[in-house]
């Protein structure tokens, strides 16, 4: 018996016709349409997407102003050259009226002897670290103003309190606390 030859479905020869056109289409479009004939007009809205495009393919300049983030910030820059001086500016308003330095005042060694001073009569030292200085006047409604001072002067501590109407006590101790002979300057604000 001779084998009879089958012949192809009238489905599959329909099948075969399609294919061809449509290989052949997508041939024609690679080989006659002209570069750069296809443009946003020809794109439907949201075809272009993330799994279409090459990673690393776009430049900044392919984005929208404020979509890729800045970095980081860099180091500072060295410091330029200082500018011209500017000009003076207008002179301030006067102080007060009147003597406002020290009016009386008093320097005095480690051993208390009075070195200089300016309305002082007299001056005396009772005991290891005090000092007694006695004024020309009345200085018992004045301030006072003690601090460890002069050649010699080490770190201390300093205390001044009136006796009298003219008389002004100084004490002086180290930082511990214990009562040392150390250099001083007085002065009295009235």
């Amino acid at each position: 018996m001779i084998g009879r030859i089958r012949h192809p479905s009238p489905a599959l020869v329909i099948a075969c016709i399609a294919l061809a056109v449509a290989l052949g289409g997508v041939g024609y479009a690679a080989t006659v349409l002209p570069a750069n004939s296809v443009g946003s007009l020809q794109l439907r809205a949201n075809s272009v997407n993330s799994s279409k495009v090459l990673n690393g393919s776009l430049l900044k300049a392919d984005f929208k102003a404020g979509q890729i983030p800045a970095g980081p910030a860099g180091p500072a820059g060295p410091a330029g050259p200082a500018g011209a001086a500017g000009a003076a500016g207008p002179a301030g308003p006067a102080g007060p009226k009147g003597d406002s330095a020290a009016k009386y005042w008093a320097t005095l060694d480690s051993s208390g002897l009075l070195q200089k001073n300016s309305g002082v009569s007299s001056t005396s030292h009772p005991g290891t670290g005090l000092s007694y200085i006695k004024f020309n006047s009345d200085v018992n409604n004045c301030a006072a103003l003690a601090t460890i001072s002069g050649s010699g002067a080490t770190y201390g501590m300093v205390a001044a309190a009136f006796l009298a109407s003219d008389t002004l006590a100084v004490g002086t101790t180290n930082t511990a606390g214990v009562a040392t002979n150390l250099p001083v300057a007085v002065a009295i604000f009235c």
